[in-house]
């Protein structure tokens, strides 16, 4: 006999099973990881891997993978508060044009200063892409070349979204 009751006691029985097993494959998960996720940050698995498929296709030297890892902290590092800025004057932005009655003097303002730091950060991915340019050989330069314009050159952290280079502006 296949009654409701028993169809609802067997559905409950296989989804309490299936979180007993989600739940211990995540613990064990958590036990087997070689460090824990908040200490590798967001995108540190991801920029790792790309650091390593680009060492490997350009095939750089040993000496040229710790430089470019230098500049990919220190391009990280010098725009990281730009990038806080940026966040903070979009919400600022967002928050005075959904107002009811909006100032148009503080928008137009807070436009201004969030055009102010797009140009900073514009600046400072051309830097990092000269500065990691004149890291490489001939050879080396062909093959990046090669990659970035088939939108897969460059380190994504190093130069913005695509990893593409500087962008020529209108």
């Amino acid at each position: 006999m296949n009654c409701p009751l028993n169809r609802l006691t067997r559905f409950v029985r296989a989804l309490l099973l299936g979180l007993l097993v989600a739940a211990s494959a995540s613990f064990l998960g958590a036990q087997e990881g070689d460090e824990p996720r908040a200490k590798r940050g967001v995108h540190g698995d991801f920029a790792e891997r790309d650091a390593e498929r680009m060492a490997r296709v350009l095939q750089l030297t040993e000496d040229q993978k710790e430089e470019w890892r230098r500049l990919r902290e220190e391009h990280e590092a010098s725009v990281r508060p730009l990038l806080r800025q940026m966040r903070e004057l979009t919400e600022r932005l967002e928050a005075e044009a959904n107002l009811e009655n909006p100032d148009p003097a503080v928008v137009g303002q807070l436009e201004l200063d969030r055009r102010a730091v797009a140009r900073q950060l514009r600046t400072a991915r051309v830097e990092a892409h000269e500065d990691a340019t004149r890291l490489l050989d001939r050879d080396q330069r062909i093959r990046w070349e090669a990659l970035q314009e088939n939108g897969r050159g460059g380190f994504r952290g190093l130069f913005g979204p695509g990893g593409r280079g500087p962008r020529p502006r209108n």
